[in-house]
């Protein structure tokens, strides 16, 4: 099953509103956008800089990754970027009839190749999964991340986890 990206645009919005609104996603990725308005102001507002993706797999859209660089002025993760460029990394898997079937690894190998192409200085990757998202959790081990530490994060606590690149 091959796995590309679109940068997410308006035209994603009512895909992505769905999705942010289906039981499997609220669970551990509520931020609050209820209806597409919310949505798109928050995707699209002004001087936002994480740039999302709808990921696709065998051309049919299945989920959302973004990601956000991690610089000494970052609220919760500098600390956590102690040399070279590193980059945070968020995914959902849209489709609940998606998960569980090893997409997520398989998604984050494809979306790191893409990024290091882009960006070959890149040397860390983090991901924060809620502490009891045991599936994401495993996922992201089996994507090669090891866990760092359980902090406070903007919605709760998160376990931090780290890929880095020799």
């Amino acid at each position: 099953m091959p796995i590309s990206f679109e940068p997410l645009g308006e035209r994603h919005v009512p895909l992505l509103t769905h999705w942010l609104q289906q039981p499997h996603v609220r669970a551990f990725w509520d931020d609050g956008e209820r209806d597409e308005a919310a949505v798109q102001a928050h995707y699209f507002r002004p001087g936002r800089h994480v740039p999302g993706f709808v990921f696709l797999v065998d051309g049919q859209a299945a989920g959302f990754i973004q990601r956000e660089q991690v610089t000494a002025g970052h609220p919760f993760f500098a600390w956590a970027a102690p040399h070279g460029e590193t980059w945070g990394i968020d995914l959902l898997i849209g489709e609940a009839a998606l998960t569980g079937q090893g997409l997520g690894p398989r998604v984050i190998a494809a979306f790191i190749q893409e990024l290091r192409t882009q960006r070959p200085a890149t040397a860390r990757l983090l991901i924060d999964p809620a502490p009891d998202n045991r599936r994401a959790l495993r996922a992201y081990v089996r994507a090669g991340f090891s866990a760092l530490t359980v902090i406070a994060g903007e919605n709760g606590p998160v376990q931090l986890m780290a890929l880095d690149f020799g």
